[in-house]
C-alpha cells in the first residue's frame, strides 16, 4: 500500500462516518491530556480522540460511544496531544540510507517529511528516484517526495546525472511524488532556460508544487521566479529576505538544520513585527545523524522557535498545519481532526517540546526516545555498490600542477564561511616546476574526479581558509556532484586518500603522513552507508572533531568541502569540469594572466 496515495474509497468514507457516529467501533481511543488544536489555535482540555482504520473519526468531549470490546485505550493524562511534526523541506540521501534517517527521526515526534531526491538521482538518474521511492515506502513515516528537475544544476558546468523531459513527466505522474525539488539554478530560470520552463509547465499542469531556492534573488528577479510558479523558499537568512518573500506571496521556510541554522536571524523580526505566520514553515533542510544524536529533529526546531519568542501553538502550526496546507495534504495530515490520519505526537512539556511517544496511523511507533519500528528495508541492487567508475591506482602525479616560473598568479577559492567562497588572486610558489599547497598561507590543493567514466578528467584548484593541517581529506558525498573530492597539502597523502575511498566505494577520510586518521564508508553510490544511523553519526562526529583538532575553524569542517562543487553559490567553485565563476556561469582557468 502506498503511504502517500491518500485516496479514500467509498467504503473507507462510509466506515469513517459510521465510526464517528459510533455504529462501527474504534480501534483506538486517546483520552486525557491537553489537545493542541492547530485549526483554532487553542489548547483544549477534556477532549477525546477516536481512531478507526488509521484515521481519526471523532474528536470531542467523549468518545465513549465509539468504544467496543476490542477498542484499545491510550491514556494521555499529563501529556500534550499534538499533531505529528512535518519537516516541510529536507534531504535524506547522504551519509545514511533514507530508511535509517526515518528511524532516527521517529522518536522526535516527526511523522512526515517533504524530501528531495537529489542525492540518489544525481548518481543513478531516474533509477535513483525509483530506488528512493521504494526505500522510503518500506517505513511507516510518511515521505512526500520531490523530484529534482535540475540535476545537474548547470549542464555546462556539472557532470551529474539528469532526467529527460519524459522521465520528469513519468515521475510527476507517480502518486508518491509531491512536486519538483528546489530550483537552485534560478538564474537559468530568469534567463528563460527552455528546459526549466518546460519542466515547470509539466509540474503546474499536473497540479504539483515547486519548491524554490531563491538565495540572492531580489526585487525583479524574485518576482520573476514567483511568476514562474515557484511557491516557496527555504533560503532566507536575514530579516529583509523573510519580509520580501512573505510580501511576494512565497511560503517562507525558516531553516534550522545541519547545513545552516538561521532561526536566530530570521524568526525574531517576525515576532517583533507581529507579521502573519500563516505562510511560515519550520524546516531542517536536512538533519544529519550526528546532529540528531546531539539535538534531535523537528522537536529541536520547534523548541528553538518557541525559545525565540514564537508562541508554542504557533510554532507547532508552523511544523504541522502550515507545511501540510502548502503541500496540499492538509486533509490527510497536519492536524488532529476527523478524517485526518492519526499521526500524533505526545509531549511531556509544551515549552521544551519533550517527546514522550509518536503515533502514525494510530499505532505507537516510538516511545521514550526509542523507535519501535522493525520493518525490513529494501535490498539495493548489486551494481549500486562500488559504482564510482574510478580505479584505485591514483598516483601523486595526478595532483601535480605544472608551472613554468618560480611563482604564478592563480585563482583561489577562499572560504568566507563554510558554504560561501570568494575568488581571491594569489601569488603562489612553484617548487621544481609545480604549484604546491602552502600550509603557511592556509592554502590546500583541491582535486575533483569525474566519476561516470566519461572523460577520466581530474580538475585541480586551491582552497584557502579550510584551516586543518592535514596531508589530505576526502569525500565522495557533496552538493551536488557526489564524486571524489580530495583536498590536501601532500600529493602522496592525497593519492592515498583517493585510493582508499575508491576501494571502499566511497566515503570520507582524513590522512596525514601516510596514516589514515579517520574513515567512514559510503558503499552505495558513494553517498551513503547501510550501517545504523547511530554508527554513522558517531563516525561523522569523529571526522569533524579530527579536523577541528588540527586547526579548522568550522564546527563541521567537512561541509566546507562538500559545498565546493555547488555552482549556484558565490563565488568561485570547482567541479569535475574545472573552476567555475558561479555568477557568470562559466568555467575559468586556474592561472591568471598578467
Amino acid at each position: 500500500m502506498l503511504k502517500v496515495l491518500m485516496v479514500r474509497s467509498k467504503q473507507q468514507i462510509e466506515r469513517l462516518i459510521r465510526g464517528a457516529m459510533g455504529e462501527i467501533k474504534a480501534d483506538l481511543i486517546v483520552t486525557g491530556g491537553e489537545l493542541v488544536n492547530v485549526y483554532s489555535g487553542e489548547i483544549l482540555r477534556g477532549f477525546e480522540i477516536a481512531v478507526l482504520d488509521g484515521r481519526i473519526c471523532y474528536v470531542g468531549p467523549s468518545a465513549a460511544h465509539t468504544a467496543g470490546p476490542a477498542t484499545r485505550r491510550l491514556d494521555a493524562k499529563g501529556l500534550i496531544v499534538a499533531p505529528g511534526f512535518i519537516d516541510g523541506h529536507t534531504h535524506i540521501g547522504h551519509f545514511c540510507r533514507p530508511y535509517e534517517y526515518l528511524q532516527a527521526y521517529l522518536p522526535h515526534g516527526t511523522t512526515s517529511l517533504v524530501a528531495s531526491c537529489d542525492e540518489p538521482q544525481t548518481v543513478f538518474g531516474f533509477r535513483g528516484l525509483k530506488l528512493f521511492l521504494d526505500e522510503v515506502e518500506a517505513h511507516p513515516l510518511r515521505v512526500f517526495t520531490l523530484v529534482s528537475m535540475v540535476a545537474p544544476q548547470d549542464p555546462a558546468l556539472c557532470s551529474t546525472q539528469s532526467l529527460s523531459r519524459d522521465e520528469v513527466a513519468q515521475a510527476l505522474a507517480d502518486p508518491r511524488v509531491l512536486g519538483l525539488g528546489e530550483i537552485v539554478s534560478w538564474l537559468r530560470l530568469v534567463q528563460g532556460d527552455q528546459e526549466l520552463l518546460e519542466k515547470i509547465a509539466l509540474a503546474l499542469s499536473a497540479g504539483k508544487i515547486i519548491h524554490g531556492h531563491t538565495s540572492g534573488a531580489r526585487d525583479q528577479k524574485l518576482c520573476a521566479i514567483a511568476a514562474a510558479g515557484v511557491s516557496s523558499c527555504h533560503e532566507p537568512i536575514r530579516e529583509e529576505d523573510v519580509i520580501e518573500r512573505l510580501r511576494s506571496g512565497y511560503w517562507v521556510m525558516l531553516r534550522e538544520g545541519s547545513n545552516r541554522r538561521d532561526l536566530d536571524s530570521t524568526l525574531p523580526p517576525i515576532v517583533s513585527r507581529r507579521l502573519s505566520t500563516q505562510r511560515l514553515i519550520l524546516v531542517t533542510d536536512g538533519m544529519a545523524p550526528d546532529d540528531v544524536q546531539q539535538d534531535g529533529h523537528m522537536d529541536f526546531v520547534v523548541r528553538r522557535a518557541i525559545h525565540l519568542g514564537l508562541p508554542p501553538v504557533v510554532a507547532i502550526q508552523a511544523a504541522t498545519l502550515n507545511p501540510a496546507t502548502y503541500s496540499g495534504v492538509e486533509q490527510e495530515v497536519g492536524g488532529i481532526a476527523p478524517g485526518r490520519y492519526a499521526d500524533i505526537t505526545l509531549l511531556e512539556d509544551l515549552q521544551e517540546v519533550r517527546v514522550h511517544s509518536t503515533l502514525i496511523g494510530g499505532e505507537v511507533v516510538a516511545r521514550q526516545g526509542k523507535t519501535l519500528v522493525n520493518s525490513r528495508p529494501i535490498s539495493f541492487p548489486g551494481d549500486t555498490f562500488h559504482s564510482l567508475r574510478l580505479t584505485a591506482d591514483v598516483s601523486p602525479n595526478s595532483f601535480r600542477i605544472p608551472c613554468s616560473s618560480n611563482s604564478a598568479k592563480i585563482r583561489v577559492m577562499e572560504l568566507v564561511n563554510f558554504n560561501i567562497t570568494a575568488e581571491t588572486i594569489l601569488e603562489s610558489r612553484c617548487e621544481k616546476g609545480f604549484l604546491e599547497a602552502d600550509l603557511g598561507q592556509n592554502l590546500l590543493k583541491v582535486a575533483v574526479f569525474e566519476r561516470h567514466g566519461e572523460s577520466g578528467k581530474i580538475a585541480l584548484g586551491f582552497v584557502k581558509g579550510f584551516g586543518a593541517r592535514v596531508g589530505a581529506v576526502g569525500t565522495t558525498a557533496s552538493l551536488d556532484e557526489n564524486t571524489l573530492l580530495i583536498a590536501g597539502s601532500s600529493d602522496e597523502d592525497m593519492a592515498l586518500c583517493a585510493n582508499i575511498l575508491i576501494e571502499a566505494g566511497g566515503g570520507m577520510a582524513v590522512v596525514d603522513h601516510g596514516v589514515v586518521l579517520e574513515k567512514i564508508d559510503f558503499p552505495v553510490g558513494g553517498i551513503f552507508s547501510l550501517r545504523p544511523w547511530q554508527e554513522m553519526g558517531e563516525g561523522i562526529s569523529r571526522i569533524h572533531r579530527c579536523l577541528r583538532e588540527r586547526g579548522s575553524p568550522f564546527p563541521k569542517p567537512m561541509y566546507a568541502l562538500m559545498f565546493l562543487p555547488f555552482v549556484t553559490l558565490p563565488a568561485l567553485r570547482i567541479t569535475a569540469r574545472g573552476l567555475v565563476a558561479a555568477k557568470e556561469r562559466r568555467l575559468v582557468p586556474l592561472f591568471v594572466e598578467g
